[in-house]
């Protein structure tokens, strides 16, 4: 069952968020605790891209089974900037200097979503939670709140090899862009990635 996000600890909430594109998350992060660290700033405030106001969980007891990440595009510009700026205040110089150069690449891999789109910004299931519907739970959370937003369509980006695209394609979700940054796959192995859309 999934449900808006209590303050739950945020451990295991980030590293399932890892699990569902770790070449980028190496290439953006570059570990598991630095990820940790940035993912811990957001995730009490009431702003941010991974704010806990802007999650779903899908508990099965007291463990974290499945995991949404969802804006409206208005609301994810806005806690972008915010998490820009706690990381840049919280990690130090070298790493605000990466990740000026890492969110120029970015807005190369992903494109920006068309007016009226509610962004998927991540879902993640643990491997053991797999094929019992929560994947599907946790869509059908977002196309909700997308309605109750007035949006008229979901979106999200995922990598073209992720094996959750057979099952965005089977709801009816449509690659809307196809995208490969070179630098990107040349040196950091983050391959094509698929901007998908379902119209509502």
């Amino acid at each position: 069952m999934s449900k808006r996000a209590p303050i739950h600890r945020p451990g295991p909430i980030a590293d399932l968020i890892w699990t569902v594109d770790i070449p980028l998350m190496m290439f953006l992060f570059g570990t598991k605790d630095r990820w940790h660290r940035v993912f811990a700033y957001d995730w009490s405030e009431t702003s941010g891209i991974v704010c806990h106001k802007q999650t779903c969980l899908a508990m099965q007891g007291q463990k974290v089974a499945g995991v949404l990440v969802s804006h409206t595009l208005e609301e994810f510009d806005a806690h972008f900037v915010q998490t820009r700026r706690r990381q840049g205040e919280t990690e130090g110089p070298a790493f605000r200097k990466h990740l000026d150069i890492a969110f120029d690449l970015m807005t190369q891999l992903f494109p920006h979503g068309l007016d009226g789109s509610y962004f998927v910004f991540d879902l993640a299931v643990s491997a053991d939670a797999r094929h019992q519907g929560i994947r599907r739970n946790l869509i059908d959370a977002a196309i909700a709140k997308a309605k109750a937003a007035g949006c008229v369509r979901v979106c999200l980006d995922v990598a073209a090899d992720n094996d959750a695209v057979q099952f965005y394609k089977r709801i009816g979700m449509q690659v809307a862009v196809e995208t490969r940054v070179p630098q990107l796959a040349n040196q950091h192995g983050v391959g094509t990635h698929l901007h998908m859309v379902l119209p509502l």
